[in-house]
């Protein structure tokens, strides 16, 4: 990632998500419990309802490994810096009894109906709001010009008509528990999103970014030139070499940095010989100018790539 995303409050949705995370710790501890009266008059209470029916006729084992499986896949910082393995619904019903495949089954209707249906019920609409709504605050708080992942395709902002996908970092059709959960979701580029990530397991190709982290991003591009030809890219940190191998497996940021560097090299070099002329300067003085003018906002026209290219000339 070339950098972080923001972690902001939205009480309203995190509110929401921990009353439905409470109803899954209250079967999984099998005792008496209500459901918050928000469910009452929705699919959602019948589809826990089939769940925990059979989840009771499970077998002991069986129960602790699932119940393992939720403490687990919802703390995704751990996941990502892989202190944590998370629990993937084939690992769960290898072997499993009948009655838990069936468990797993009615597991699967509820987390699709957490992200695909509830935030479109009138009632939550008003009191939490759409993920347009949810949108519109995460790229107000977080989003700086262009998709983190790749740092070139621009996105959707919150004045736009229509939003970005949000992405599910571990996949939802691979693991339970995670189909809304704030860490797990958040905005990315159509191209990224898409394109590349697809259904990928980022935890498949090793350590992975954690994309709320709270430490500086130190990750630079730094190209080879001769000649005028871009002939390599690497990625440089002190601090996420692991992290980087696997963003490029993923989303193949490599070979599209030096790609969009490629095509915009005799551009901007051609800003630096206007300036020349403009300004009565040699070559050198305003390409380092221009190199510095690049260090501020550095997300914004994609200055981060411009500036590694022209220190690379």
């Amino acid at each position: 990632m070339w950098y972080f995303y923001n972690e902001f409050e939205n009480e309203k949705l995190e509110s929401l998500i921990n009353q439905i995370n409470s109803v899954f710790v209250n079967i999984f501890s099998s005792v008496v419990f209500k459901y918050p009266s928000w469910m009452n008059e929705i699919k959602l209470k019948s589809d826990f309802e089939e769940f925990k029916g059979k989840f009771e006729l499970s077998q002991q084992v069986e129960k602790d490994k699932l119940a393992d499986a939720f403490r687990k896949n919802i703390q995704v910082e751990n996941i990502c810096n892989m202190t944590i393995d998370p629990i993937s619904y084939e690992g769960l019903l290898s072997g499993s009894s009948e009655d838990f495949v069936q468990c797993i089954r009615a597991l699967k209707t509820i987390q699709d109906y957490l992200y695909d249906n509830l935030l479109k019920l009138k009632g939550l609409v008003e009191e939490v709001g759409t993920l347009k709504n949810y949108y519109e605050k995460f790229y107000d708080e977080s989003i700086e010009y262009v998709c983190p992942f790749c740092g070139i395709e621009p996105m959707l902002t919150s004045k736009d008509q229509f939003r970005e996908a949000f992405d599910h970092y571990l996949p939802r059709s691979k693991y339970p528990f995670v189909s809304l959960l704030r860490k797990n979701l958040f905005p990315i580029c159509h191209t990224c999103n898409s394109t590349y990530k697809g259904d990928k397991n980022p935890r498949d190709y090793g350590k992975v970014f954690y994309p709320f982290t709270r430490d500086d991003n130190d990750c630079e591009p730094v190209f080879t030139i001769r000649t005028g030809v871009i002939e390599n890219l690497e990625i440089n940190s002190q601090r996420f070499q692991g992290e980087i191998e696997t963003w490029n497996e993923v989303f193949g940021i490599k070979d599209r940095i030096r790609n969009f560097a490629e095509v915009n090299l005799s551009g901007w070099m051609s800003n630096v010989s206007e300036a020349v002329g403009i300004y009565n300067i040699d070559l050198e003085t305003a390409k380092n100018a221009e190199i510095e003018r690049c260090k501020s906002n550095k997300m914004q026209d994609h200055k981060f790539i411009k500036k590694a290219t022209l220190e690379a000339l």
